[in-house]
């Protein structure tokens, strides 16, 4: 981490795929792991962890240029954070700062820069689903402090059909 490099966040390109991905995939292993773990256990069909993080980050940054709604924070030539919302269904897909950058007000900075777009286009209501939106614990707290809101509580049960 270097302490004195400025903080820049700019909006992602399709051609920062690869820089982006790989932060996700990082802070997200650990929480598939355990989602696809209590699918299993519940009985149903997972696939592999790594596949399933493929399809994600294909399914996310093959659509950068169409969402347009993406930024990433930088330090020098590190990347730090990164967040995103689907202007299509107003839902925050991502939040993720590195550890090490936390507690800066960059994740903050990041939502700001999506919810920007997103007014000037129009929308005016955004969600976020937990633990999907964010990869740890801190998650709801973050999110109630960048000013979201509980809307309800749910539970996600699932079930073998074969």
């Amino acid at each position: 981490m270097t302490e004195s490099a400025e903080i820049e966040v700019q909006e992602a390109r399709l051609e920062d795929q690869g820089r982006l991905g790989a932060l996700l995939q990082k802070h997200w292993k650990p929480t598939l792991e355990r989602e696809l773990a209590a699918a299993a256990a519940a009985g149903a069909e997972v696939p592999p962890v790594d596949d399933e993080l493929m399809a994600a980050d294909d399914f996310y940054f093959s659509r950068i240029d169409l969402m347009n709604c993406c930024y990433f924070a930088r330090a020098g030539d590190e990347t730090i954070g990164v967040a995103a919302v689907n202007p299509y269904t107003t839902e925050l897909q991502f939040v993720v700062v590195e550890p090490a950058w936390r507690r800066r007000g960059i994740g903050r900075r990041l939502v700001e820069c999506c919810l920007k777009e997103l007014r000037t286009r129009g929308v005016g209501h955004v969600k976020a689903d937990l633990p999907a939106a964010l990869a740890d614990a801190g998650a709801e707290a973050f999110l109630r402090a960048v000013g979201f809101g509980e809307i309800r509580r749910t539970v996600r049960l699932g079930r073998r059909v074969g």
